[in-house]
């Protein structure tokens, strides 16, 4: 089956967009068939055809988006959770996805901020059954000070009961944020950049790798059989590598 990620959550600063291009890269590095799409409140003119326009979203135009790749990962801009889960039971998706042969993921990262369980619960209300859930933590220095807040929260009872399964996406510490300021780029654009190890060091190489580690874990509840990888992460690497030694010459 096809995989659809919905990687939302209605609170800003969750970490949606780092989490995505963690995943396009984890995607990319193993060369598993894979689309990237963005849901927005108001398209710029320069965006690309992969950044859809809540105002002129329809359910064919949606569906027919879902056709070109094994796994479809949407992130959903801050406030348009809401939108989506009305555009989801509006235009039935929860029959149309089963009968087209595509598998629902549903993705929400949070906090150590009780306020960014919310959105947990509200696609609980939504999904409910029809989908599979992971909850993605985004760990900062304030987490790691009292990371018992979700577990001890209704949010974290309700995903026990659709059996969610957790991931963390580690601290980016000091050194590599001080490396990313550097070089005037978010964690994001980091993660964007194919040669992002040679440009910003060990500190980078090693929080990715434990990045990776993560999804490996969750690797079977986040993309199910839809992942099928085309290259080892040896291979790939080489790749990289051939392409930069033939473009010196």
């Amino acid at each position: 089956m096809k995989r659809l990620l919905l990687i939302q959550n209605d609170t800003a600063g969750t970490g949606k967009t780092t989490l995505t291009h963690c995943l396009a890269r984890y995607l990319r590095h193993h060369g598993a068939n894979h689309q990237i799409l963005n849901l927005v409140a108001e398209k710029d003119p320069l965006a690309d055809d992969l950044t859809l326009e809540a105002d002129s979203l329809s359910g064919a135009r949606f569906l027919s988006h879902l056709d070109d790749s094994n796994i479809t990962v949407l992130e959903i801009e801050t406030g348009l959770g809401e939108f989506f889960g009305n555009f989801y039971q509006h235009n039935d998706l929860e029959n149309v996805l089963s009968e087209a042969g595509i598998q629902l993921s549903v993705v929400l990262p949070v906090t150590a901020e009780s306020d960014t369980f919310d959105s947990v619960i509200r696609a609980a209300e939504v999904y409910s059954d029809t989908a599979e859930y992971t909850i993605a933590h985004l760990i900062t220095g304030s987490y790691d000070d009292d990371d018992s807040t979700w577990d001890r929260s209704y949010a974290a009872r309700v995903m026990d009961m659709f059996e969610a399964v957790e991931l963390y996406l580690p601290e980016i510490g000091f050194q590599l944020e001080m490396d990313l300021r550097a070089h005037h780029v978010e964690l994001p654009e980091a993660l964007a950049e194919p040669e992002a190890d040679e440009i910003f060091g060990r500190d980078f190489t090693q929080w990715l790798t434990r990045s990776n580690s993560q999804i490996d874990g969750a690797r079977q509840y986040l993309f199910g059989d839809a992942f099928i990888p085309t290259a080892s992460p040896a291979t790939a690497k080489s790749a990289r590598k051939n392409t930069r030694r033939k473009a010196s010459f």
